[in-house]
């Protein structure tokens, strides 16, 4: 782990990313752990950029060492809790799924659980049984009709082409494919196929039924429990197949099971720092603004009198938080002059999406207590372990 001071900052140069120290803002180490407590509260912040969807979310972390960014990261992806398929029951399955792949293919449909109002499931007790407090059921029964019989009228026409000879037969298939070889030869699009064929089932997330056990219809009234998206295809049957089971869905963390993991990514980058060190003018300037850094810089007219004659436009920057940290203006070395970029090591700018069982801020303050959690059981023990110590001296 690198501590940085204030004034540190990770310079971009033609190589990467370079740590660049300043001495004279070296960090104060504090004196007592309620010391080092309270310059982190009252310096930490947390603010929120931008809500780009429903599900996303994008925030700054200012103030705070990579270790606890890292750390919220984790927990994002692999700690907060969430409901999940488990276990299934196959009662009937004649599709050419099998039962396990079936299986699996039910585990990775997300739900609208709220996992908080579940007990966690005991993974270390062998008795450990399904209740209504720690369990959801879904049940799937759907099944593939056969297609209606022949009339009378369409029997009469089979027997009619049976009594066709083998010869005329073989001379008409031949004809047939010398036809079709030539039509596909001379064909500039490909064969277009139906989405549905005749009498194909195709079985959807949305097929499985929430099963209320005990008094969950009552408890979970105000929640619409069931698949997130229902258009998830999880089968297809033919004439005479069928799928019945059972499904038991229960907490669990992704650090598990990846089909626990709340979040379709969660990640982090460092603050940009940009500086313009001596002015850019004219075509260089639109060269930075509109094709290097597209959406940072914003080219303005010259109203200074310290601005140089015969120049009508300058950059000036707007927007840091767009930057994408490019060296490619660096090839120019009147820009490489003018330019400096570097990132800003404590100051982090989170990008969370949901999979949809939790809004993103639900996510983050969950992760937050998750981490807090893991905190106070660190400290238990460290009373525990003093403790212990004074005891055996």
């Amino acid at each position: 782990m690198v501590t940085t001071g204030e004034g540190d900052v990770y310079a971009v140069t033609d190589s990467g990313l370079e740590l660049r120290v300043d001495p004279t803002k070296a960090p104060k180490e504090p004196s007592t752990p309620e010391a080092f407590l309270q310059d982190f509260s009252n310096s930490l912040q947390l603010n929120i950029l931008s809500r780009p969807s429903e599900n996303e979310l994008v925030f700054e972390l200012i103030h705070v060492d990579t270790s606890f960014a890292n750390a919220l990261r984790r927990i994002l992806l692999a700690e907060v809790p969430t409901v999940a398929l488990e276990h299934i029951y196959m009662w009937n399955n004649t599709s050419i799924i099998h039962d396990e792949v079936l299986s699996h293919r039910l585990g990775l449909i997300p739900f609208n659980v709220d996992a908080r109002m579940l007990d966690e499931w005991d993974l270390d007790d062998p008795d450990e049984a399904p209740t209504d407090r720690n369990t959801v059921v879904f049940r799937l029964a759907v099944s593939c009709q056969k297609p209606p019989r022949k009339g009378k009228e369409d029997a009469e026409m089979d027997e009619d082409v049976s009594d066709v000879d083998d010869d005329d037969m073989a001379g008409n298939r031949s004809e047939l494919v010398a036809a079709a070889a030539q039509a596909a030869a001379s064909a500039h699009q490909p064969v277009q196929y139906p989405h549905d064929r005749p009498y194909t089932k195709h079985v959807y997330s949305r097929d499985l039924v929430w099963v209320p056990q005990g008094d969950q219809e009552e408890r979970f009234r105000d929640l619409n429990i069931g698949p997130i998206h229902g258009d998830i295809l999880i089968a297809k049957l033919r004439p005479g197949q069928a799928i019945e089971l059972e499904a038991h869905g229960r907490r669990g963390i992704g650090k598990d099971h990846a089909k626990y993991s709340p979040v379709a990514t969660a990640s982090y980058r460092l603050m940009p720092k940009i500086e313009i060190l001596e002015p850019v003018y004219d075509e260089l300037a639109d060269e930075m603004a509109h094709l290097y850094e597209p959406g940072v810089f914003d080219v303005v007219p010259t109203k200074s009198k310290q601005d140089p004659k015969g120049t009508s436009r300058k950059l000036k920057l707007v927007n840091p938080y767009a930057c994408t940290m490019s060296r490619n203006y660096q090839r120019n070395p009147q820009l490489a002059k003018s330019i400096r970029m570097s990132r800003i090591p404590d100051h982090f700018i989170f990008s969370v999406e949901s999979v949809g069982m939790y809004k993103p801020g639900v996510l983050v303050a969950e992760a937050l207590r998750v981490l807090k959690a893991k905190c106070q059981k660190v400290m238990d023990l460290a009373d525990q372990r003093a403790v212990k110590m004074e005891v055996d001296a």
